[in-house]
């Protein structure tokens, strides 16, 4: 595989980038940093990486960030402009900038993590529920059915139901089959078509659950990024352009872009550009005013931050709470529903016999 394809797991980049920052922020130079990072880091691949990377900054003098901007499936663009803007403040910058960035992956992996295992318990039961359901409906109630008739028999109602809702479905899975692979087209022609991309993106925004909940991460990843670019002097609308590549979310782009313009343009204060976004909830800008006004706009970020990291952070538990309990009801309810219709059809057989 070729070094500028290699994809590095967020654990390691979140080790990387902490361990470069500790050797910075002792006194060591980037050079002897990464030599050292090349010849002992545990994984392979990043050695690999790595042995690039400090080829180029040592008999190349390229900068750090130029060097990494080789690798963008590991580093993304918000990455190398954050990186780009610490070096400009030397070692120390250099140092802070890498710890923003190990501290920003390892927010967004816990969260991943928490959704992870928040739905691994569901997918669990579903997938037992399932098989249960397959096994009874495809195997064992049909065979039921044709001793009861061998015998002049009949199934009981609940258990007819769901046989004729077995048949129903095994002859529309082609049809099934069908709608499964349009609906894969039309997620494909999505990603690659501009127009239908933005629309679903201002869709997802939109949810009713998802979209309060993504709209608070995402503002509160801003504020980590801006709170760390301006502390590193960099002027607004450059941050507001390396915040911007910070998501996938083409909406979220559009709504920064029109706010980095209007910072440009207008000359708006930052508090009033992200007030037109509709990203920030009225009390986070009412926040970062008064940090404008009072020279406090790192600690005004830093707070807003941490507020809207929590009330994420209280919406993710909330609907984890839900979904588990709801789910296992469901599935408890329909697993019931065939253990009845599967009892009463072995009492027919077991009464016709007699």
């Amino acid at each position: 595989m070729s070094t500028r394809r290699i994809r590095l797991p967020a654990a390691h980049r979140i080790l990387l980038f902490r361990q470069l920052q500790m050797l910075l922020a002792s006194g060591i130079l980037l050079s002897d940093g990464l030599r050292s990072l090349r010849d002992r880091f545990p994984h392979r691949a990043t050695r690999r990486l790595l042995a690039v990377v400090h080829a180029e900054v040592v008999q190349s003098r390229r900068r750090f960030s130029a060097a990494l901007s080789q690798f963008p499936r590991s580093f993304p663009a918000a990455d190398i402009a954050i990186l780009a803007a610490g070096e400009s403040g030397g070692s120390g910058q250099l140092a802070d900038r890498l710890g923003d960035l190990a501290e920003r992956i390892a927010y967004e992996q816990s969260h991943r993590q928490q959704i992870r295992r928040a739905c691994a318990y569901p997918g669990v039961v579903v997938l037992l529920a399932a098989s249960l359901a397959a096994f009874l409906l495809l195997v064992v109630v049909p065979r039921l059915e044709e001793l009861l008739r061998s015998l002049g028999g009949t199934l009981p109602p609940l258990a007819a139901a769901l046989l004729a809702g077995s048949h129903a479905a095994r002859g529309a899975l082609p049809v099934l089959l069908g709608l499964a692979v349009a609906a894969a087209a039309a997620v494909t022609l999505v990603r690659f078509c501009p127009t239908l991309r933005t629309r679903a993106d201002r869709w997802v925004l939109r949810l009713p659950l998802a979209g309060p909940l993504y709209r608070e991460f995402a503002a509160a990843l801003f504020c980590k990024i801006y709170r760390s670019l301006y502390l590193s002097h960099q002027p607004a609308p450059a941050i507001l352009e390396a915040c911007t590549g910070l998501y996938r979310n083409t909406e979220l782009q559009r709504q920064l872009q029109h706010a980095r313009r209007r910072v440009v343009q207008e000359g708006a204060r930052l508090s009033a550009a992200l007030g037109a976004t509709g990203l920030f909830p009225p009390i986070a800008i009412l926040s970062i005013e008064v940090g404008e006004q009072s020279g406090e706009l790192a600690a005004a970020l830093e707070r807003v931050s941490g507020y809207l990291q929590g009330g994420a952070r209280h919406r993710l538990e909330t609907m984890i709470g839900w979904i588990n309990p709801v789910l296992t009801l469901l599935m408890v309810s329909a697993v019931g529903t065939l253990l009845i219709a599967f009892f009463q059809t072995l009492y027919q057989v077991v009464y016709a016999t007699a």
